[in-house]
């Protein structure tokens, strides 16, 4: 028998990997590991956010956040060029 290959072994692995929604009774603890590890602190949920956690053998190892954009932000839309007339 041959033995599995790194290669193989680290795919197998990945496929441990979950990444879902944060619980509301998670979010305490999503939170607490934003204002600890990440260079702006944590940050409040402003209009449609979605925080998710991803996860290797039930340990967090990675958070995520996705907000809607703003429909209006002079820097950007002068940078792009946008006007609302």
């Amino acid at each position: 028998m041959r033995p599995e290959s790194s290669d193989s072994a680290a795919r197998t692995e990945l496929r441990e990997m979950v990444v879902r929604l944060v619980h509301s009774s998670e979010q305490p603890r999503y939170q607490e590991l934003m204002r600890e590890h990440h260079y702006l602190g944590h940050l409040p949920k402003i209009g449609e956010t979605l925080w998710y956690v991803a996860s290797w053998r039930e340990q967090w190892v990675a958070l995520l956040s996705f907000s809607a954009s703003a429909l209006k932000c002079a820097a950007r839309d002068r940078w792009i060029g946008w006007s609302f007339r």
